[in-house]
This record gives structure tokens, C-alpha cells and sequence, in this order.
């Protein structure tokens, strides 16, 4: 019988110490809160993105000045790209121009009737080397000086041929004048001797010897009459020779020009854009910060054009926590939400979280490039009087942060049950 209360007795004991953890389980589970929180995952950044440096050409590199981790300041150059080609390619459009400006010169001066090329007076002359230019110059010089010798020569001849036609007119002139006293002569002669005739005289022959004569002097005369007024019409016809290889010549040099117009102007095109992309060989930084990211290993790397080549991350601007939210946690999260935020990289029992809050949420979801997975942005603030009083724990770009966004407390009863409830009302339900 004692033996029978001595072994019930250690058996009421642990169902009362049983009974006891159950009931202050519950009790605690009831009565107790446990603040609630969404975890999310993130990284220090800039609170303006960090820049991007390109190029717009893109090209072959010359000079690495800046690598990752250096410290920059706004327009100092980071990479020089190797202006080789393009030197060489501005060389020759110099060089065309060189020889479109002297042929420009030339053209007006034959426009103009000039006697000689001047083409200082023509624009732009600093522009190219003057070298090259004067070159260029004594060689146009010398067929100007040709081509306006074979045109002088062209006018003289056709002079040549007035002068001798004048002369011939001057002899044709004398010779009608001549012949025009002979024929004066004859009339009066024969004046008389009709009166002769007619009172029976003389004879007819004689007179009629005369008339013969003057009938003779007459065509001469109109023979020679015609001759004159052709020998005219010859002149008037080399005028209008000497005229119109004046202005073959004028409107020859106005049409080159105007077809080395456009020529000058496609290649002045070319040489503006050859000397702006010679001054961007230069690729300077756009703001104060830390190179980031760069993607050019060594020189003689090819950039492509717009690529990305590095980043700017501005050094003076406040350091703000992006994390990415789960949709289903979205609910939970509000903006002036308190947050507590862990940094990863450093010693967590050395290091306490630092207070911060949400400042801005993303209006939807954006998809994470390696994963494909959706997610909501959160910007958070960190506390800067916290992060003063911690000298030790300096914030940088990149840095991975566990972010814990402080929600309503709950019993931890409804944390068990929650998922239970959940269960049961999609079981229930009626499809």
C-alpha cells in the first residue's frame, strides 16, 4: 500500500509540472506580444543614382587614368582614347580643303576677269595650313596663269583677224574711191563727146568704148561695195566670238563654283565633326565621386558606342537603403515606417542596427534581372545622429543591409494559428 502512494505521488508531481508548462505556455502565448517586423534584403546606395560614363563615338583606348576605388573630381580625365585614325582622316579633309580653297580661288578670279590670283582676300585662310595652302595655291597660280595666257591668246587671234579685215575694208574703200573718180572722169567724157555725136562729128565707137568702161567701173564698185559690207559682218561676228568665250569662261568658273560649294561644305562638315570628336578623345568624369564598375581591363580595349565604361558614385551626396519587398509583405509597409537596419559586413556583436525610416515605396513591382522574381522598392533613411555617434561604422555604396520594417505587435498564439486559419479558409470555401 505505501508502495502504491510512493509511486503516484512523483507522477501527480510531473502532471502538475506538465499542467503548470502547458498552462503558462498558454498563458504567455495569449497574453504576450512580440513585435512584428518584414525582413527585406538590400544595399547602400547614393540617394541620386550613381552616373554612368559614356561615349558617344566610342573608340580604341589610348590611356587608363582612373580605375575602380579612385577618387575623382568633376572634369578630370579619366580615360584618353587613342586619336591616331582620326588625326589621320582630319589630315586628309584638311588637305582637300587646302586644295578646294585654292581652286576657289582661282574659279573667282577667272569669274571676275582678274589679271591675277589673289586669294587673300578670300575667308577662312588661317583655317588650314598655310603650308599646304600655299602649296596648293602656286599650282593654281600657274594654271591660272596658263589658261588665261590660251584665253589671251584665243582674243588676240580673233583681234588679229578684225585688224585685217579692217585693213582689207580700208583697201576695198580706197579701191571704190579710185574707181569712183575713173567713173567721174568717163561721165564727164563722155559728155562731150555725145554732144560731138550728136552734131555728127565723131563716130559711135569711141563713145560707145566708154559706156563699156563705165559700165565696168559701176559693178566693180558694187562688187566691192559687197565685199566691204561682208568684211563688216566678219567683224561683228568675231566680236560676238571674242564675247562669248569671255562668257564661256565667266560661266564655266560660276558653275565649278558653285560644284565646289557643296564639296567645300560637306568637307568643312566633316572637319567640324573630325575636330569635335578629337576634342572628346578626352573622356573626363561628370561629378565628384568614386569610379565604380569600370569595364576596360588595358589599353588598345575597343569601346563601343553609348557603352557603358564605368560609374560615377557622387561623393557628396547622403547615403540612402534600397531593399526589395516581397509583394505579399507590400501591405505591411508604409511610408514614415520605423526601421531598424543590421549592416552585414560588420560584426553584429559589435555593432548595433541603426534606426532609420521608409521615405519613398515603388508605385509597382520591378522584376530582379537574375532571377526574373517580382518585388517592390523601398527607400529607407538611415538616422545620421545615429550613424555620428558610431565613427567606426562608415556607410558605403554596395554595402548588403538587413532590413527589419517595424509592423504591429502580435501574441505568438497568432502566429501559430494564422497559417492554420489561412488553411482552412481556402479549404472551406466553395469553388
Amino acid at each position: 500500500m505505501k508502495n502504491a502512494k510512493s509511486a503516484r505521488f512523483p507522477i501527480l508531481i510531473g502532471f502538475a509540472a506538465i499542467l503548470a508548462l502547458v498552462g503558462g505556455v498558454g498563458y504567455w502565448s495569449v497574453g504576450a506580444e512580440i513585435s512584428g517586423a518584414v525582413v527585406a534584403s538590400g544595399t547602400v546606395e547614393v540617394e541620386s543614382d550613381r552616373q554612368v560614363v559614356q561615349h558617344p563615338d566610342g573608340g580604341v583606348v589610348g590611356a587608363i587614368l582612373a580605375r575602380d576605388g579612385d577618387r575623382v573630381s568633376a572634369g578630370q580625365i579619366l580615360i584618353k582614347l587613342d586619336g591616331t585614325f582620326l588625326k589621320s582622316e582630319l589630315a586628309v579633309v584638311e588637305r582637300q580643303l587646302a586644295e578646294i580653297f585654292a581652286r576657289r580661288a582661282r574659279l573667282v578670279a577667272e569669274r571676275d576677269g582678274a589679271d591675277t590670283l589673289k586669294p587673300a582676300d578670300l575667308p577662312a585662310f588661317a583655317l588650314y595650313e598655310p603650308t599646304e595652302v600655299q602649296a596648293h595655291i602656286a599650282g593654281q597660280r600657274d594654271l591660272f596663269k596658263a589658261k588665261r595666257e590660251s584665253f589671251q591668246q584665243e582674243q588676240n587671234q580673233l583681234a588679229e583677224q578684225q585688224v585685217q579685215i579692217e585693213r582689207q575694208i580700208d583697201g576695198a574703200n580706197a579701191q571704190i574711191s579710185a574707181l569712183e573718180r575713173q567713173l567721174n572722169l568717163i561721165t564727164g567724157e563722155m559728155t562731150k563727146l555725145q554732144s560731138l555725136f550728136d552734131k555728127g562729128l565723131i563716130q559711135a565707137g569711141r563713145l560707145n568704148e566708154l559706156q563699156r568702161e563705165e559700165a565696168r567701173l559701176e559693178g566693180e564698185i558694187g562688187r566691192l561695195t559687197f565685199l566691204t559690207a561682208e568684211s563688216r559682218a566678219q567683224i561683228s561676228a568675231l566680236a560676238i566670238e571674242k564675247l562669248r568665250l569671255t562668257n564661256n569662261r565667266r560661266e564655266q568658273a560660276i558653275t565649278r563654283l558653285r560644284d565646289l560649294e557643296y564639296t567645300e561644305i560637306e568637307l568643312a562638315e566633316r572637319r567640324a565633326s573630325l575636330t569635335e570628336r578629337l576634342a572628346r578623345l578626352d573622356i573626363r568624369s561628370p561629378a565628384n565621386g568614386t569610379v565604380f564598375g569600370s569595364r576596360i581591363a588595358a589599353r588598345n580595349s575597343v569601346i563601343q558606342a553609348a557603352e557603358p565604361i564605368l560609374f560615377i558614385v557622387p561623393g557628396d551626396q547622403p547615403l540612402q537603403v534600397r531593399v526589395k519587398i516581397d509583394p505579399t509583405d507590400i501591405e505591411q509597409v508604409f511610408p514614415d515606417q520605423s526601421v531598424s537596419l543590421m549592416l552585414t559586413t560588420f560584426n553584429s556583436r559589435t555593432t548595433p542596427q541603426i534606426p532609420g525610416e521608409v521615405i519613398r515605396i515603388s508605385a509597382d513591382t520591378e522584376a530582379d534581372e537574375a532571377s526574373g522574381a517580382r518585388y517592390y522598392e523601398a527607400v529607407i533613411q538611415p538616422d545620421p545622429t545615429t550613424l555620428q555617434t558610431l565613427p567606426a561604422v562608415e556607410l558605403r555604396p554596395g554595402m548588403p543591409v538587413e532590413a527589419f520594417l517595424q509592423t504591429g505587435n502580435r501574441s505568438p498564439l497568432s502566429y501559430l494559428t494564422q497559417p492554420l486559419t489561412v488553411y482552412l479558409q481556402r479549404a472551406f470555401r466553395e469553388q
